[in-house]
């Protein structure tokens, strides 16, 4: 069996399972950003982006305000006005963020959960919550593409590289 051979049909999960799966996404997600509990806000964000996705533009820098809400800082929900590095990655400077994400978005319909994810993290819109925001994206994409839960988000992510890799 292969990761394409499992299929999960979303519409017949029970509310509770997806309740419970999707609060198990957010603290992985949190984890991987060095937090071991969830946010006031993560999983009335989380459900909201299951439920609706992202249907417009502006629902990027929504999702990022209600994301940050509690952490009561000028830049929540919106673009980075500041350069920014990850490690070694030296992200797109601030002045091209709200080009590289109209792009970004007009692009985004086509795009796979994998692909919209790592486009994003490289345009790095936000002062920070960038990989909780990619990660939402994912989920809002993979979601359509048969995600099941019971394959941790890290899992299923690096089963994608390897896919893309090949491409």
């Amino acid at each position: 069996m292969t990761i394409e051979d499992i299929k999960i049909d979303f519409n017949s999960l029970s509310k509770d399972f997806l309740n419970c799966d999707l609060e198990t996404f957010m603290i992985e997600s949190n984890k991987i950003e060095g937090e071991n509990e969830l946010n006031p806000n993560d999983l009335k964000v989380i459900k909201k982006v299951y439920k609706l996705g992202f249907k417009n533009f502006e629902d990027i820098l929504k999702y990022h305000s209600m994301l940050t809400d509690h952490l009561n800082v000028n830049w929540s929900g919106k673009w980075r006005v500041c350069n920014v590095r990850v490690g070694n990655y030296v992200a797109p400077d601030w002045s091209q963020v709200p080009e590289l994400m109209a792009q970004y978005w007009k692009q985004f319909p086509e795009m796979d959960s994998w692909t919209a994810h790592n486009k994003f993290i490289k345009v790095h819109p936000f002062v920070d919550r960038n990989g909780r925001m990619a990660r939402l994206i994912w989920l809002s994409k993979a979601k359509y593409e048969r995600y099941d839960f019971s394959i941790p988000f890290l899992h299923k992510f690096y089963y994608q590289t390897l896919e893309h890799y090949h491409e």
